[in-house]
Parts: structure tokens; C-alpha cells; sequence
């Protein structure tokens, strides 16, 4: 069984592009307030990033996987290149030295980490490098969910490469390590052959998430179940939480500091 992101990194962007949900999502960020830098967790391949680089003055990406990160290395910036840094949220607040007006860490990214007190620690670090009225987005599966239910179910991605070659991910989560843990498995048929591989994730429920917000200082929390802005259920397909530094002052947007 491959670990690692070693054979999914090559076809990442392909699998998953940036699309109008997520990118609706990010204006109603940017129209919500000041966002003049912006740090994505996780960054994969860089399609946050590419976004914002044409929008903000300066774009910050943290990246842990070895081949993830030489993918991302090869992207194209339609703006302004982003800096870019091999390490994970585990590093932060140190690894940035920079505060930033928002934090993003989506797809997954925090319940990559080993246990519930290492993502609240996450959380903490991520709290730390936002600028006073920053805010903080941690988007994931929605794990109440899939423990009510006792299944994920995921539709197949099938793309085709630009070369006219077709691939497939298929996608599940193996229940068997609970409570503490779940078994994310993928299975990627290209027509090289066939790769599976396999990631613990620590299910990370609605009511936690919320709570590493309030303990880290953050407020005006808001909990979405899509890009789409939708108020979060038990039913949603994902948990997004949005929460905020106090500005120093209403008079005037909040400016990154140096």
C-alpha cells in the first residue's frame, strides 16, 4: 500500500481544479473584507494560490508532501508568484514570520494531522499569524456525517489528460479505526496502471471544530456546509468554519504586517 501523495501528485490539479463553487466562495471572502495576503495550508498543487495571486499583494503556500510540493514548484502564477514553504501547519506560526490578512487550510488538510490535540494546536498556530480582523477557514468532510451513517460514499473523478488519456479516482473511508481514527483509501487507474494508498485522518466533528476556533481567540464563527455558503447540517457534504481576529479599530481596512 503507497502512502503518500507520490502518485497522486503528478495528477492533482487535473483531478481537482479550481471550480465556480470554490471560486465564489474566495470573492465573497475577498468582498467580506480586507484580504491583502493571504497563507494557504496544504496548498497541494497551488489552485487556491493561482487565484489569489492576480489579488492580493502578497500569497504565502505551505506544502509538507515531497512530490506535491515539486508539482506545485511547476505551476504557472497568473499573478504574482507566491512564496512558497515545505512544511506543514505543525510549523506555524514560526515557519511564516509574516502576519496575513487571511488563513486558508481546505481539502482535508487538518484532519491529516495525527491526533485531536495536534489539530487543535493547528488551529492555535493558525490563529496566531492572522492579522488583527484576519480570518481563519478550515474546510473538511463533514465527519458527523460519516460516523452517523457508518459509510462514505464519493462519486468516481474521471478526467482525461491532455495526451487523450482517461484516468479515474475512487475514493472511500474505511470506518475500522474508530473512534480515533478513519482510513481515507484511494484507488487511481491511469493508463499506466493502477495505484491505491492510504491516509489516517482524525474525524474532526462540527462541535470540536468550533471549539479549537473559540479557544485559539477567533470570533464571529460562521459554519457552512458547501462553497455554496450553505448553513451547515448534520446531512451537509462538508464543514467549513469561518472565524475572525478583532480589528484594532473599525476606521479604515486592517493592513498585513511587515
Amino acid at each position: 500500500m503507497v502512502e503518500g501523495y507520490r502518485d497522486l501528485a503528478e495528477h492533482y490539479s487535473l483531478l481537482f481544479p479550481l471550480n465556480d463553487r470554490q471560486r465564489g466562495f474566495f470573492e465573497h471572502l475577498a468582498a467580506a473584507g480586507p484580504v491583502g495576503s493571504v497563507l494557504d495550508v496544504g496548498c497541494g498543487t497551488g489552485e487556491h494560490l493561482s487565484w489569489f495571486s492576480t489579488r492580493v499583494r502578497r500569497a504565502y503556500g505551505l506544502e509538507p508532501d515531497a512530490r506535491m510540493f515539486e508539482e506545485l514548484k511547476r505551476q504557472r502564477w497568473p499573478g504574482a508568484a507566491p512564496t512558497l514553504v515545505r512544511s506543514g501547519v505543525e510549523a506555524l506560526p514560526g515557519a511564516l514570520g509574516k502576519k496575513v490578512d487571511l488563513v486558508l487550510c481546505l481539502g482535508n488538510t487538518l484532519a491529516h494531522l495525527p491526533d485531536r490535540p495536534a489539530a487543535e494546536r493547528a488551529v492555535q498556530g493558525m490563529a496566531e499569524v492572522l492579522a488583527p480582523g484576519g480570518r481563519l477557514v478550515v474546510q473538511c468532510v463533514n465527519f458527523d456525517r460519516i460516523l452517523a451513517e457508518g459509510r462514505a460514499a464519493f462519486p468516481v473523478i474521471e478526467r482525461t489528460r491532455p495526451d487523450g488519456g482517461r484516468i479515474s479516482l475512487f475514493r472511500e473511508y474505511d470506518l475500522g479505526g474508530l473512534p480515533e481514527r478513519v482510513i481515507f483509501r484511494t484507488r487511481l487507474v491511469t493508463p499506466g496502471g493502477e495505484q491505491r494508498a492510504a491516509w489516517p485522518l482524525v474525524p474532526l466533528r462540527r462541535d470540536e471544530l468550533v471549539l479549537y476556533f473559540v479557544q485559539a481567540g477567533l470570533g464571529g464563527v460562521q459554519e457552512f456546509g458547501d462553497y455554496d455558503r450553505t448553513p451547515f447540517t448534520g446531512t451537509s457534504p462538508a464543514l467549513i468554519v469561518v472565524g475572525g481576529r478583532t480589528p484594532r479599530s473599525s476606521a479604515g481596512p486592517v493592513r498585513e504586517a511587515s
